[in-house]
């Protein structure tokens, strides 16, 4: 709340603003006080004190007396009020200032005889019972504060200012009366359309009941001023509070170009970067930040998440080593575990990674996202066994698996057989049996892909590893049926199904020759045979196996 400015007698009353030279360098301190700036206001009014002289200088030292009661710090507020006092003997809000604090230490005797002798000061200035009523209101007072702005009324009840402190007393008694002080601030817009900290404070007010009313408000107040910073700030937070991050950290972003913006708000702007993806603007502002305090819990936290999101592994791993030695166990998130684990898993470190990955478990259950992390650190360190039990519980809990998780789910029993010795045929081929059936599925859920027949080629191999019975023969056939569809080169798979083609026709060929069938009936393996191994020896001409059984196929 701009104070009146005192002698100015038939300039009109205009909300936070009046053109009086005299006051100019206070103006924009006080937008910041007046918009919830207290922090950019007070490094604002203290750069005016070498400047300003007389009733400016006075009301310099008013507000950042009111500045320090708001920060409970009642000895430096006592000293600006005096001060002020002496800037100007004639100010009068030097003793509103004073009243305040008397109210504050329980003495309402000697503020109510201060305020008096403020009112008494200059009997047509009707911001001066606005402030008292502030007063007040700050402590508690209601009912003494509603009678200071009846007498506020009574001097000029055009005097926008009433209304925004109305409507600011509504919301400290009672928190629930949104609509009573929105309505107070539009009685402020409507007695002057120019007054900005009404527009912002009724665009706080609708923040999170009518989105675009906000909006709308805060819309209008840029139209007034387009560097009017507060606007900014409302902005960001807005959008802020509905969820909409790339749209705050544009609101933000303004208002990080003000001094003194407290570490709230650039926590948020930074997270608000960090979910629209702009990890280098995350970096840049968690970076400003830390410079100034070092073990900023949740700008550590970013540091960590941000990294590990630029793929800088070794940098992440040394930001989440710093995050976890500044907060307390019991302080951290199931988030934050598992971006830990995220980064010593690629950082080669599983054991930690899976030890991570389980206390974000322990901590969040129902992330099943979390089971599949698991399981893939158990991939890596090729602990198969664990793997398999993880993925099937991530199987079991999740609604949104992929075909990708499906695949992932089946190696792990694939390796389990592949790694078991030949005297382990039962379980073997048990654990290929259960590989195969996932696998399965992916050529139910998408025919149209190669991968889920190449892996159940690989499987039923597996379970015949002599290649009597041709078990592969049918899905490595339909392996290359899709890529020749798809027109995909995968050429490392087309190798190992024209290997193995080549090979089962070429023993196909040897039994034939051996049991003295007919040169048709060889010919029917032999040609095909002969077809496969060229094919190998396309894709890899220096393929020994290749030649040799095409020399002994040719003769």
């Amino acid at each position: 709340m701009m104070t009146k400015r005192k002698k100015n007698l038939f300039v009109p009353v205009i909300c936070f603003f009046v053109a009086s030279a005299l006051f100019a360098g206070n103006d924009k301190c006080l937008d910041y006080y007046n918009g919830g700036m207290s922090a950019t206001a007070k490094i604002c009014l203290n750069s005016q004190l070498s400047t300003e002289t007389g009733a400016s200088l006075a009301e310099a030292y008013y507000y950042l007396g009111e500045i320090y009661l708001d920060g409970n710090n009642q000895d430096s507020a006592s000293y600006c009020f005096q001060k002020s006092a002496e800037a100007d003997a004639e100010y009068p809000y030097a003793l509103v200032g004073k009243g305040h604090l008397a109210l504050l230490k329980n003495n309402k005797a000697e503020a109510d005889v201060l305020f008096s002798g403020a009112a008494k000061m200059d009997k047509k200035d009707s911001n001066i019972p606005v402030q008292t009523a502030l007063a007040y209101a700050k402590c508690k007072m209601f009912t003494e504060a509603y009678v200071q702005l009846d007498k506020a009324r009574k001097i000029n009840k055009n005097n926008p200012d009433i209304y925004v402190a109305e409507g600011d007393i509504i919301l400290m008694q009672d928190p629930s009366r949104a609509g009573d002080a929105a309505g107070k601030y539009e009685n402020a817009i409507y007695f002057d359309k120019q007054c900005k900290v009404a527009y912002v404070k009724a665009a706080r007010v609708f923040r999170t009941i009518n989105i675009d009313v906000s909006l709308k408000m805060i819309d209008d107040v840029l139209q007034i001023d387009p560097d009017y910073t507060p606007a900014y700030l409302e902005m960001g937070e807005t959008y802020y509070a509905n969820g909409m991050y790339t749209k705050s950290a544009q609101g933000y972003k303004r208002y990080m170009e003000a001094e003194g913006v407290p570490e709230e708000y650039q926590n948020k702007y930074a997270s608000s970067l960090f979910v629209g993806k702009d990890f280098a603007g995350t970096l840049n502002q968690v970076n400003k930040t830390l410079a100034k305090n070092p073990n900023n819990i949740h700008m550590l936290r970013l540091q960590m998440f941000t990294l590990y999101e630029l793929k800088n592994y070794g940098e992440a791993l040394n930001a989440a080593q710093k995050f976890f030695s500044v907060i307390k166990p019991e302080d951290a998130a199931w988030q934050d575990y598992r971006y830990y684990g995220l980064i010593l898993k690629e950082n080669q470190m599983d054991d930690q990674a899976i030890d991570a990955f389980e206390k974000a478990l322990a901590l969040e259950s129902s992330q099943t996202e979390l089971y599949k992390e698991l399981a893939s650190a158990y991939e890596d360190k090729e602990d198969y066994a664990n793997a398999a039990v993880i993925y099937g519980k991530y199987m079991q809990n999740s609604t949104s698996y992929t075909l990708s998780d499906i695949l992932s789910y089946g190696k792990c029993y694939y390796m389990l057989g592949n790694n078991l010795t030949a005297d382990q045929k039962d379980l073997k081929n048990s654990y290929f049996q259960k590989a195969d059936s996932l696998f399965t599925q992916i050529t139910e859920k998408a025919p149209d892909l190669y991968q889920g027949y190449w892996w159940r080629a690989r499987a039923n191999a597996a379970m015949d590893p002599e290649t009597k019975t041709g078990l592969a023969k049918p899905y490595y056939e339909q392996t290359l049926e899709k890529i020749e569809a798809s027109k995909s080169d995968p050429s490392s798979v087309k190798l190992e199904a024209y290997n193995y083609l080549g090979y089962y026709y070429y023993l196909q060929y040897d039994s034939a020759v051996r049991s003295k069938q007919s040169k048709s009936d060889v010919d029917t393996y032999r040609l095909p045979a002969i077809d496969y191994w060229q094919k190998v020896l396309t894709l890899d001409p220096t393929n020994e196996g290749a030649k040799q059984a095409l020399d002994i196929l040719k003769k």
